[in-house]
């Protein structure tokens, strides 16, 4: 499945959890993914599967994600501004 304008609407609904924590407001503590390099995404992902970087629920959370969708999700929020937010 490619990132594109005929999947931009699948990747938006499977991006969402991360969004829902992870997009660009500047009330939350925790930091956005938007416009971050998509290398620093995928390794902090990867990092987080193999317990190499310390928070639980993103261990959990990216434990259940394939590497090729780890490469997916950060190529996508990569290619979304600072600005941007899941609203």
């Amino acid at each position: 499945e490619q990132l594109g304008s005929s999947s931009e609407g699948a990747w938006n609904e499977i991006a969402l959890p991360c969004a829902g924590c992870h997009s660009a407001n500047k009330a939350s503590s925790i930091p956005s993914l938007c416009g971050l390099e998509e290398q620093y995404i995928y390794t902090a992902l990867v990092d987080y599967k193999l317990g190499k970087r310390d928070n639980y629920l993103m261990q959990i959370i990216a434990k259940g994600y394939t590497d090729e969708k780890i490469k997916k999700l950060s190529k996508y929020f990569a290619s979304k501004n600072l600005n941007w937010s899941c609203k």
